[in-house]
């Protein structure tokens, strides 16, 4: 019994230590965009945010291109759909709609960073 007793003290001890050593938190990484260029000289604090902006001009073509292939692809379907007969579903539309979702949510994801 003392054995069990001592045992599970222990076990306690473990875990209550464990968490007091961490914390309870997590570190997270540093965000890409935010200011990392306080401790750099000043040609590299200029070269980073040069970068930055950089990334974010190719971010911002890169979700015109795809919104604009999204329009493309959603007046096509659309016209698809006009055209077709209320009972006929075709795969090539199915597809289309298929090829929407993923862009659609390709998007939606860049957005939010």
């Amino acid at each position: 019994m003392r054995m069990l007793t001592m045992a599970m003290l222990g076990a306690v001890l473990v875990i209550t230590g464990s968490a007091n050593v961490s914390g309870g938190q997590i570190p997270q990484p540093p965000h890409p965009w935010s200011n990392q260029t306080a401790g750099l000289s000043q040609p590299n604090a200029m070269l980073m945010a040069e970068q930055r902006r950089m990334l974010a001009s190719e971010r911002q073509k890169r979700l015109m291109a795809d919104t604009e292939k999204l329009v493309a692809l959603t007046t096509a379907l659309k016209q698809q759909v006009d055209e077709s007969n209320k009972d006929i579903l075709s795969v090539d539309m199915i597809r289309k709609a298929e090829e929407i979702e993923k862009l659609a949510r390709s998007v939606k994801e860049r957005i939010k960073g």
